[in-house]
């Protein structure tokens, strides 16, 4: 998946995040909430950099993750995208002075393959897992994949947490949408 997502050129990328965006700003959970905790995409994942401006640009408050630990991060409100330095693997979080945690909203999530039985797999670092673990009642999950990242089956751990939604350039999916979802 990673080697498929890196091929992309830069036009499918552009174009895949154009109808990326255009779907989760559609969304009913994108718009009835305040809060938007996001991921600053990098190697090619799902952009997020448009859902993050447009955000702030609506006055939502906007948290980004900030690596802690081992399997441990936290979510920290930024203002504006000045507030991103590198961090963890040279990922964007947010710098020092950003100190308010947010653990409540419309969460976007990253990954490497999904299922429609609303499976994700991550990469590998239990962040996102552990985190949603303690806070995932209070979030509404939605992970961003290419259509080429919807797999048959993905494979899961019993700590693994569903995905409430999934958003493609193409399509939308819902927990509870299919029998056979979760």
């Amino acid at each position: 998946m990673l080697k498929l997502r890196s091929c992309m050129d830069e036009q499918e990328y552009r174009m895949y995040g154009e109808a990326i965006f255009r779907r989760v700003t559609a969304l009913p959970e994108y718009r009835q909430s305040r809060n938007i905790l996001c991921y600053a995409s990098c190697r090619k994942e799902a952009d997020t950099m448009r859902i993050i401006e447009a955000a702030l640009q609506s006055g939502r408050t906007v948290a980004l993750p900030k690596v802690t630990g081992p399997m441990e991060m936290m979510f920290l409100r930024i203002h504006s995208m000045d507030d991103l330095l590198p961090g963890f693997r040279g990922i964007p979080e947010p710098k020092a002075s950003c100190r308010e945690e947010i653990a409540e909203g419309l969460m976007i999530v990253p990954g490497t393959a999904f299922d429609r039985q609303m499976h994700r797999m991550g990469y590998g670092g239990g962040y996102y897992d552990t985190w949603l673990d303690r806070h995932g009642t209070s979030v509404t999950a939605c992970a961003l994949a290419y259509d080429f990242q919807m797999l048959q089956d993905v494979p899961c751990e019993p700590h693994d947490r569903f995905m409430d939604l999934i958003v493609t350039p193409t399509m939308t999916f819902r927990r509870g949408d299919r029998e056979d979802d979760n």
